[in-house]
This record gives structure tokens, C-alpha cells and sequence, in this order.
């Protein structure tokens, strides 16, 4: 009958157990001695507790220990945080240089906020303010026209007016001939916006 792997541990620890009560050959003598199939199984098996040990090792898992700086600190839960409110104040700086916040705002792709800085330029009497309006109007994005458009609407200058009248006429690729209620549609902000500033 084949002998089995557990037979041959059992066989293996036996004669260890004798080797160091008798003090005979060395158990690299006995391993030795092994044959070459129980040698391969206990290999397999070593190799498979060190592969098993160092996956513990590296699963990093180390158990916390609680400092007494952590104490000190105010705890904050996540509870504890408002979301930054929508429509919150600007800063002092951003207030007195509309025209610079404007900019940035626009690189940002915040297109309302972008074109409401534009305008207060414009209303300051920041000539750049009024041309940015303009020139938004003719920009890539349906979201950066409209809300120029939306902007301009409530100037009553020739320059907004002559920028709302091309733009109400205009066609963008990014637009289609018969948007929906809820689609970008820069005309149709200029065309809104012309009937305000008839209004």
C-alpha cells in the first residue's frame, strides 16, 4: 500500500523525536533518507506556510493604539459639516476687481458667475467687462453663450443689443435646430433676453 503524506509526517516526526532523545544522525540525515515524492510534498507544503505568512505580514493590518494627542483634538464628525453654500458671498478682493474674477472664473468653466463678474465690470464702468459679454457670445460652449446672453440682457446699450440681435440669429454646431425644453440653447436666451430689454 502507497504510503501517505500525512504516513510520512508522522513517520518523519517520530524519527526526529528519536534522533534528538538519541541523539543520532542529524534530521538533514533523515530528510535525506526521505523519499523523493515525501521529499516534494513536505517542500510544497513549507513553501505554502511561507507564502501564507508573508501575505499576513503584508496585509498591514497593525492594531491602533490610541495616543494621547488624538485626545486632545476636537473630534468632528462628518455630521458636523455643512455643504458650501451655492451662492456665497464673494471675497472682498474678487469684489473690487470684477473683471479679474471674471477670468478666472471663466477658466474654471463657470460660466454664470463668470459673465454676472462681467457684468458688474461693466456696470463699474469696466469697457473690458462689456467686451468679454460680447465676446462670450460667440463662444464654443452653448453654456458660456447663454449665460452672456442672460448677462447682456440687462443692458440697454447698443453694443448688447447689436451682440443679442447676431446671437438670436446665429446657429452653433453644438446646438440643434429644434432644441428641447430642458437642452442649451443660446438663441433662445437671446431672444429672452432681447424681450427684457424691450420690457
Amino acid at each position: 500500500m502507497p504510503s501517505t503524506f500525512s504516513d510520512d509526517l508522522k513517520t518523519m516526526a517520530r524519527d526526529r523525536l528519536t534522533a534528538i532523545q538519541g541523539g543520532g544522525e542529524s534530521a538533514l540525515g533523515k530528510f535525506k533518507a526521505l523519499p523523493s515524492a515525501t521529499k516534494k510534498k513536505i517542500a510544497i507544503a513549507g513553501a505554502a506556510v511561507a507564502v501564507l505568512g508573508l501575505g499576513l505580514a503584508m496585509r498591514g493590518k497593525t492594531p491602533v493604539t490610541p495616543r494621547s494627542e488624538d485626545f486632545d483634538r476636537p473630534q468632528v464628525r462628518t455630521s458636523d459639516l455643512r455643504p458650501a453654500q451655492v451662492d456665497s458671498p464673494r471675497p472682498a478682493r474678487a469684489q473690487a476687481k470684477p473683471y479679474a474674477a471674471g477670468k478666472a472664473e471663466e477658466k474654471q468653466g463657470d460660466f454664470k458667475s463668470a459673465a454676472e463678474s462681467y457684468a458688474a465690470a461693466a456696470r463699474k464702468g469696466d469697457a473690458r467687462g462689456m467686451s468679454k459679454l460680447v465676446a462670450m457670445t460667440r463662444a464654443r460652449k452653448c453654456e458660456a453663450r447663454s449665460e452672456a446672453a442672460d448677462a447682456l440682457g440687462n443692458f440697454r446699450s447698443k453694443k448688447a443689443k447689436a451682440a443679442l440681435k447676431k446671437l438670436a440669429r446665429s446657429h452653433f454646431k453644438d446646438e440643434s435646430k429644434t432644441p428641447g425644453i430642458f437642452s442649451c440653447s443660446s438663441r433662445r436666451s437671446a431672444q429672452k433676453a432681447l424681450e427684457r430689454q424691450r420690457g
